[in-house]
């Protein structure tokens, strides 16, 4: 994490799903590895774009990634460590907001309740847009001025704008970049501003 590291308040602060929240790209592999016999590593996904540099071809991928998108809580998709304490705790002083590029907001919904028990309708608000280009728009519309997210080319599709990026560290965001970096949920917790 970079040291001058901002003091974010709760209502500035949104956060991607897939990759930062949801542990889905290793739910992709056991999947492969379970179902589908390939021999695929997590540390292997040096790319968002994964079928750039793991051997998979494009039936199989698109079957696995339908599964997980519609089908979170059947793929046995986990939090990723540090996230569920983070966000409980975030809960208690407003309503959490997700902006991710999935299209079905009711499977993660019951995801984020079943799993997280977070999801009454009064502690998360989940904006699925179906499209990285669409989160931006979102995220200005509710002053949001940080954002959570693993992807990189979303990061750069935010950059120049009000909302600074902050990069969830995974495989295939660790290049060179000029964004904050996070490496874990306690580094998201340490850089909030929580009341007294």
């Amino acid at each position: 994490m970079m040291t001058d590291t901002p003091r974010i308040l709760p209502e500035e602060l949104a956060f991607d799903i897939d990759g930062v929240i949801a542990d889905s790209f290793r739910a992709f592999v056991r999947t492969a590895r379970d179902r589908y016999g390939l021999d695929i590593r997590y540390e292997e996904i040096t790319d968002y774009d994964f079928r750039q540099v793991i051997d998979i071809d494009d039936k199989t991928s698109d079957e696995i990634v339908e599964m997980i998108l519609e089908d979170p809580l059947g793929m046995g998709i986990d939090p990723i460590r540090g996230a569920a304490e983070v966000l409980r705790r975030l809960s208690l002083l407003r309503p959490i907001r997700l902006v991710t590029a999935r299209s079905n907001r009711e499977a993660i919904g019951a995801w984020f309740h079943r799993i997280l028990g977070l999801g009454d309708g009064r502690d998360i608000i989940v904006e699925a847009v179906g499209s990285h280009k669409e989160k931006l728009p979102i995220l200005l519309r509710h002053g949001i001025r940080y954002f959570v997210e693993d992807r990189l080319e979303t990061c750069y599709l935010l950059h120049g704008s009000p909302v600074t990026p902050i990069v969830f560290e995974q495989p295939w965001n660790r290049g060179d970049h000029p964004f904050l970096r996070v490496e874990n949920w306690e580094e998201i917790g340490e850089m909030i501003k929580w009341p007294p």
